[in-house]
């Protein structure tokens, strides 16, 4: 994944960075395209030309945000720093306290931030990490090709074929219990 900084600026004017996306990051936006839009993100095609696949993703993940808000909001925070945070081995008091109320300041602005803000963040995460995101999702689909192959993996038709018939049509206990009654 890249490492390139992008910086925006809020509708506040409270300037952020955006951080590179690392393992958790990932897994909060998976967690909004699997809960909003599990079906859009199975059908996206891996092969298109990256800047429409970087479309399709953003348009995926923007359309799955009310069905995963909460999780929205944990990639948000997760994936901004403020702007202008004090480094240092050690920082003195001063300095600590300062890096506190930066942070302090965006977790407020991110609690519920302006739609706008939310839709800038996440255009530019797609973006910057659209072209290692799509190859990532052809790597992982090369895996499952070959897991399939070697039996490794039931293929969905014959995994449904499998289900017996009579769990199907067998009543529940609720039902069974409630017929003896």
């Amino acid at each position: 994944m890249t490492t390139e900084v992008t910086t925006l600026t809020l509708e506040s004017g409270t300037q952020i960075e955006i951080v590179p996306l690392k393992t958790r990051q990932f897994f909060r936006l998976m967690k909004i395209v699997t809960h909003g839009a599990g079906e859009a993100i199975a059908n996206l095609n891996l092969d298109l030309a990256e800047e429409e696949f970087v479309l399709k993703l953003l348009a995926t993940v923007v359309f799955a945000i009310p069905d995963a808000e909460n999780e929205t909001i944990d990639f948000l925070q997760s994936m901004v720093s403020p702007v202008g945070l004090r480094t240092g081995v050690i920082l003195n008091k001063q300095d600590r306290e300062y890096n506190a109320n930066l942070w302090a300041g965006l977790d407020v602005e991110l609690a519920n931030p302006e739609i706008g803000d939310t839709i800038s963040i996440i255009e530019a995460v797609v973006k910057r990490e659209g072209e290692d995101l799509q190859a990532l999702g052809k790597r992982l689909m090369s895996m499952f090709s070959i897991a399939e192959k070697t039996g490794q993996l039931v293929p969905q038709e014959a995994a449904e074929a499998d289900i017996p018939e009579q769990a199907a049509t067998k009543p529940s206990k609720s039902k069974k219990s409630a017929d003896e009654e």
